[in-house]
C-alpha cells in the first residue's frame, strides 16, 4: 500500500469518526430536549427502559468510536514511515501527521472519547433518574380539569 491510499483511508474513517460524532450529539440534544421540555415525568418503568436502551446506544457508539479511531492511529503510523521516502519528503500534509504522531496528539483522541462518553452518560443518566413534572401555577394540569369539570366548578357552570 502507498501513501496516498492510507491517506485516502485515513480521511475516509474521519468521516466516519465526525458522523458518529453528530450522531452522539444529535441523540443527546434530543434527549436531553425530550427531558427538558416534556412536562410529563417518566414513570419507573419508562425510566428503567430508556436507561437501558441509552446505555446499548452509548456502548456501541463508544465501542465503535473507540474501534475507529484505534485502527486510524494505526493508519497514521503506517503514514510516518514513509516520511523519508523520497516520495514524501517536501510533504507538508506528511509533515503534519508526523509532528502530530509525535506529540501524541492522536492518542489523546482515545481519551476524549472516553471522558465525553463518559460525562454525557452519567449527565443523561442522572436527567433520566431526577425526571420530575415542571408545575406551572398558571397551567392546569389535565387530571385537574377533568376533576374540576366533574366538581361542577368549571368556569362554564355559572354562565347558565
Amino acid at each position: 500500500m502507498d501513501v496516498y491510499q492510507l491517506l485516502e483511508i485515513a480521511v475516509a474513517l474521519s468521516n466516519r469518526l465526525d458522523t458518529h460524532w453528530t450522531l452522539f450529539i444529535t441523540v443527546h440534544l434530543a434527549l436531553i430536549g425530550g427531558i427538558i421540555y416534556v412536562d410529563r415525568p417518566l414513570h419507573k418503568p419508562e425510566k428503567i427502559v430508556a436507561i437501558l436502551v441509552y446505555s446499548g446506544f452509548a456502548v456501541i457508539n463508544y465501542l465503535m468510536m473507540i474501534n475507529q479511531v484505534h485502527l486510524l492511529n494505526s493508519i497514521y503510523q503506517d503514514i510516518v514511515t514513509f516520511q523519508n521516502d523520497a516520495c514524501c519528503k517536501e510533504s507538508k500534509t506528511l509533515e503534519h501527521i508526523g509532528v502530530m504522531s509525535g506529540h501524541s496528539a492522536f492518542k489523546n483522541t482515545v481519551w476524549s472519547i472516553v471522558a465525553i462518553h463518559i460525562g454525557m452518560y452519567v449527565l443523561v443518566v442522572i436527567s433520566i433518574l431526577n425526571d420530575k413534572s415542571r408545575k406551572d401555577t398558571n397551567v392546569q394540569t389535565d387530571e385537574e380539569t377533568v376533576k374540576q369539570n366533574t366538581d361542577g366548578s368549571g368556569s362554564n357552570q355559572g354562565n347558565a
